[in-house]
């Protein structure tokens, strides 16, 4: 393990090897044979191969296992359609339930750790607006400008939650819900920026700045009575999202003979 720079306590430590995605996070998306699909640079792969780099030192990764991901991991969608975090959510009846969208308020349910997930979630765009996790750039993969330094303070603990940093926490139904996961990106921007990254069962959007909507802030987890979202139009856009992504992508042969795999077992099974 080499010694440097931790980017989290910013001390010089021994490093041990950081995933930008947890490691857990890649069982979610196996099944029998069938291996995790990477999107990325044009190309679709299926690949064992995970995101990872010499990055913190071994107490601050145990700050985000602590803070957010040992909770948070066993409690995705998975393929069978089990959604254990959606089953804690739903035990209160939603603030809203009309048009396809419900809104629930975990304030109200103590099962549900809003530190937790909100932990887990910044902790994701953090860890990817402080290194390029590819080989050929140094520059970061989002950009999250002042904002990165003021994430790193909370994540560690050092300061209040940023001012301007809203989260919104969409969560889909287990019998849509998307076996898949994503790096964070950054969206088209609209006045302001707007982040995304996707885990199983759930998409996190993360909007900076002072011009972003009210109706955006009043969607964040962090807004009066913590608001978690079930919406049939986000999860229809995250499923287009992955469609046009993958229409509009390089199909290596692996990828081709994996797909060829899944749809003769599901042939099978109808």
């Amino acid at each position: 393990m080499p010694i440097g720079k931790c980017r989290m306590c910013l001390h010089e430590k021994m490093l041990v090897r950081s995933h930008l995605m947890p490691a857990a996070l890649y069982d979610y998306c196996r099944k029998g044979e069938h291996r995790p699909i990477k999107v990325g640079g044009g190309v679709v792969i299926p690949t064992d191969r995970q995101t990872q780099d010499y990055l913190l030192c071994e107490d601050c990764e145990d700050v985000l296992n602590r803070g957010g991901e040992r909770w948070i991991l066993d409690k995705l969608a998975t393929w069978e359609r089990s959604f254990p975090l959606y089953d804690l959510l739903t035990k209160v009846p939603p603030l809203l339930d009309e048009d396809g969208m419900a809104v629930y308020l975990a304030a109200q349910n103590p099962e549900v750790r809003v530190e937790n997930l909100t932990h887990f979630a910044l902790g994701l765009f953090w860890k990817a607006s402080v290194h390029s996790w590819r080989g050929d750039t140094t520059d970061p993969r989002i950009d999250l400008g002042p904002y990165s330094e003021e994430l790193r303070k909370w994540l560690r603990g050092q300061s209040t939650f940023p001012t301007s940093v809203y989260l919104i926490v969409v969560m889909e139904k287990p019998q849509r819900a998307q076996i898949t996961m994503n790096d964070p990106y950054e969206g088209v921007r609209q006045g302001w920026r707007t982040h995304f990254v996707h885990v199983p069962g759930v998409l996190f959007m993360m909007a900076l700045g002072k011009t972003v909507d009210d109706s955006v802030r009043a969607l964040s987890i962090t807004n009066a009575g913590n608001p978690i979202n079930l919406s049939d139009a986000l999860t229809e856009k995250v499923e287009m999202l992955m469609v046009e992504t993958l229409r509009n992508s390089h199909k290596t042969q692996a990828f081709l003979r994996a797909k060829e795999k899944a749809d003769a077992e599901r042939k099978k099974q109808s």
